[in-house]
């Protein structure tokens, strides 16, 4: 398989992080798979098997960068060893790109449906591109053979767009890493928390398009039920000074 990605660790975004663990699953399953994605600096190695492409940092949002178009470059590539199949996790110029070429030579492709990019628009100041941002998704996804989405709410959301070939892949929770063998009670107590105390954690950038209100909203619903309870945010991103200055009672560990 090759995968084609704009984004990948060590930046810190699900987008990348859901790449790597698909990625390291398929390595797991005895698949050969080769990842295409930008170089992020000048000693960056792309790997066994891998391409890196150039790439840039993306306007308004610090920490995440696009890939410049490489469609001959992959169309080389691809024959002279060619994949089974392409899945093009996102929608930017190299994305774009990795699907002409796979298209051109026969080769069926996936993508991935991570970011709500038309919503984007609206939460950085610019409603009036909202239309166009999800034409240009419509029109990149519905070139693929499937659209892999991790929820049923939004797979059905995206049919009533006119997206089609929407398929839901469920997401999973590692139980290894995410398990109470790992509860900390020293790091529970520097939060305030005893050993009965309710810890709410919320764990992404805190930026506008995360829905942060509904968040503080649901927390303290619940904190009028439970008034031991302490909301933990880990992250950063720039609505954090405003959130933490608004509500002192919130931990903000970065």
């Amino acid at each position: 398989y090759a995968i084609v990605t704009e984004t990948y660790p060590p930046e810190v975004n699900g987008v990348a992080l859901t790449v790597r663990e698909l990625e390291r699953s398929l390595r797991g399953r005895g698949h050969d798979v080769e990842l295409v994605r930008p170089r992020q600096h000048r000693q960056d190695h792309a790997g066994p098997g891998g391409m890196l492409t150039t790439g840039v940092h993306l306007p308004l949002y610090a920490g995440l960068r696009f890939g410049l178009p490489a469609a001959a470059r992959l169309r080389r590539a691809w024959r002279r060893q060619r994949p089974d199949a392409v899945y093009i996790a996102t929608e930017g110029p190299l994305g774009w790109s990795a699907m002409r070429a796979a298209r051109a030579l026969g080769i069926p492709v996936a993508s991935g449906f991570h970011t709500r990019f038309d919503h984007y628009m609206r939460d950085y100041g610019l409603p009036l591109l909202e239309p166009l941002a999800l034409a240009w998704m419509r029109r990149f996804h519905n070139r693929s053979a499937a659209t892999l989405v991790p929820t049923r709410e939004l797979r059905t959301g995206l049919e009533g767009l006119g997206f089609r070939h929407v398929v839901h892949l469920p997401r999973a929770v590692d139980t290894r890493r995410f398990d109470p063998a790992q509860r900390d009670e020293a790091l529970r107590a520097r939060w305030g928390l005893g050993p009965a105390g309710l810890a709410v954690i919320h764990v992404g950038r805190i930026a506008a398009e995360k829905n942060l209100g509904l968040a503080i909203r649901a927390f303290r619903a619940l904190q009028a039920l439970r008034p031991d309870a302490r909301f933990i945010w880990v992250g950063e991103g720039p609505e954090q000074a405003g959130i933490r200055e608004a509500n002192p009672d919130f931990i903000c560990c970065g």
